[in-house]
């Protein structure tokens, strides 16, 4: 594995142009996957590198499927305003970390400085594509792994995340509708109950998009928001592809109905998802990226504040 703070770009046509594409912000797919080319032959001493696909999925990042030299890899070049949201150094501990678990694929390459990384790719089913509850168990053992091991992390710091996120839409002068302002305030008084739960290491991005099914093993991918946390807010976050496979995994994971305490929890820590993504959507709308990107990031934003609604209107009749 290699760690890079900050490379020099080789003095080609190419590497001038990429880096003037990311000095303005003005990357296109065409572009993207030119660069992608160019870094993995460089990386691997090769001159064969291929575009395979791009992975779908996430707002922030391209990535890329590479077969180089008869191997697959995955390259990611972070998109606009991705380090606003991601720790690199963090991310380089976590998957220094991780490894011993034998959960995760193996990384090739990072720079710091940039984000970029080379991994070997994990042949699999991305169990979003699936009907996710039957992959339940096995999910549950790999979160068990996780969440009983010794790995050390930092502090997830959920409530500090979401105010560097707030800070983050207010400095493009963005007003918050006096709904999300209630909703929170909702969320500051739970989060005055959940002091004493207990934190263990958490993937803190745990959603079927990040998991990959190879047979009988499951691989558990990106780690860069991983953290101490409530064991809880990684079964929450099965919410991205619905709350009620949220609550399957819930049942799962306790072995058992879970108890109201229990549905409380998972319930918070949605909620304080949906918060959380309904700034990060605002953000990137605001700065323009609804356009770039042709998403209606506003769109997106106010979905996650009316589930949030509904998961804090239901939370005290659990």
């Amino acid at each position: 594995m290699e760690i890079i703070y900050n490379h020099v770009e080789t003095v080609t046509t190419l590497a001038n142009k990429v880096y003037l594409c990311r000095s303005f912000k003005t990357h296109t797919a065409m572009f993207i996957e030119e660069y992608i080319i160019f870094r993995v032959n460089a990386l691997l001493h090769a001159h064969d590198a291929k575009i395979v696909m791009r992975l779908e999925g996430g707002m922030s990042n391209y990535t890329y499927v590479v077969e180089c030299q008869g191997k697959k890899y995955t390259y990611r070049v972070p998109g606009k305003f991705a380090e606003k949201f991601v720790d690199r150094e963090e991310e380089w501990d976590n998957i220094q970390e991780v490894s011993r678990l034998g959960l995760n694929n193996e990384t090739t390459y990072v720079e710091i400085r940039s984000g970029e990384k080379l991994a070997e790719y994990v042949e699999g089913t991305i169990m979003s594509t699936t009907d996710v509850v039957s992959y339940n168990e096995m999910s549950v053992k790999a979160l068990k792994k996780i969440h009983n091991s010794d790995l050390k992390f930092r502090d997830y710091n959920a409530f500090g995340r979401l105010d560097a996120d707030q800070n983050y839409c207010l400095e493009t002068g963005y007003v918050f509708p006096q709904e999300y302002l209630d909703l929170r305030k909702k969320l500051d008084a739970i989060r005055a109950t959940q002091v004493n739960v207990p934190k263990v290491p958490c993937h803190c991005d745990y959603q079927p998009t990040n998991l990959v099914i190879n047979g009988n093993k499951l691989y558990v991918l990106d780690w860069e928001f991983a953290g101490m946390n409530d064991p809880f807010y990684d079964i929450a976050c099965y919410g991205n592809v619905g709350f009620d496979k949220a609550l399957a995994l819930l049942e799962a994971y306790v072995g058992r109905k879970p108890n109201k305490e229990e549905l409380q929890r998972l319930y918070f820590h949605r909620a304080f998802q949906c918060l959380q993504w309904f700034n990060v959507a605002i953000f990137k709308d605001r700065v323009g990226l609804s356009k770039d990107l042709n998403m209606d990031f506003n769109a997106v934003a106010f979905m996650f504040l009316g589930m949030a609604k509904d998961l804090l209107d239901n939370y005290d009749n659990l």
